[in-house]
């Protein structure tokens, strides 16, 4: 393990703060990000019996899904590098027996089985050090001809929910230091030829890269779905970073509520988003 290629600094943000609001927002961030768990899940299409590698599985949405396509013949192996994430995928898995999880940095890991189908992510991949070795090891999990599905976010200027979140944040606490485009964190794989260039430089093969539009979903509606940006995502990272105060939170709520206004439905919020899925092979067979 090096430091160019292992994330410690990652597993001390998802052990913290950040990743136990995962934990107490799944229920509302599983609907937010419901379509694009399905969408992964759609192009992997896992068949019975299938072996699933589930990278930053979180608290384990995609491995859920993933584990009823396989059935109890199959297999699915949630990872994560956050233990309470972890912990908690494994308590929503604990009746099913093809669920299991393992807690590592899958850059680096020493995989315990290297005969998995397919390796999916859902938001989980775009904070490695270092990309195409994080890729290339992920690949060494798999059996040749094995198949790659990753869904990230397209750059932020595609999606309101980051967008409009770090803007109403910053207008009311100032801009924190800049973040460089394609660098650890939630737009880590945003641009799109860059993505694709990295899976290549992994050595795996059919690599393709599209961008797909879904909705961020909040049965709530507008408000609830600004009141969540405030305490997990984009706003609370600048709030938190800032020293904002609940003041702060609740003025930078209502301005993004009443930027979200024009995404209120029948049955909720549905905030448009963009996502790069990715797809690729692991040469052979």
């Amino acid at each position: 393990m090096t430091d160019e290629t292992s994330n410690a600094g990652q597993k001390e943000f998802w052990e913290g703060p950040s990743g136990l609001s995962w934990i107490t927002y799944e229920e509302e961030q599983d609907t937010l990000l419901g379509e694009i768990a399905n969408l992964v899940i759609s192009v992997a299409d896992p068949r019975p019996g299938e072996r699933v590698l589930d990278i930053g599985c979180g608290t384990g949405a995609l491995s859920l899904l993933a584990a009823n396509r396989v059935g109890p013949d199959g297999r699915v192996l949630a990872t994560d590098i956050s233990e309470p994430m972890l912990a908690r995928a494994a308590e929503r898995g604990a009746g099913l027996t093809q669920l299991n999880t393992c807690l590592a940095d899958a850059a680096v890991a020493d995989w315990p089985e290297r005969d998995f189908d397919i390796a999916v992510s859902r938001l989980g991949v775009m904070f490695f050090a270092d990309p195409a070795a994080a890729f290339a090891n992920i690949a060494r999990a798999l059996k040749p001809g094995g198949r790659v599905v990753f869904a990230a976010f397209a750059p932020v200027k595609d999606n309101p929910w980051w967008r409009v979140s770090a803007r109403r944040a910053s207008e009311r606490l100032g801009m924190p230091p800049r973040t460089e485009p394609d660098t650890p964190g939630p737009m880590g794989l945003a641009t799109l030829s860059r993505a694709v260039e990295r899976l290549e430089t992994a050595g795996l093969t059919d690599v393709e890269g599209r961008v797909v539009e879904v909705a961020l979903r909040h049965p709530g509606g507008v408000r609830a779905a600004a009141d969540l940006a405030t305490r997990i995502g984009a706003a609370r990272s600048i709030i938190r970073r800032m020293g904002g105060t609940e003041s702060d939170a609740t003025h930078i709520r209502d301005a993004i509520a009443a930027d979200f206004a024009p995404f209120e439905t029948d049955a909720g919020a549905a905030i448009p988003a963009a996502i790069n899925l990715l797809t690729a092979r692991v040469p052979g067979a």
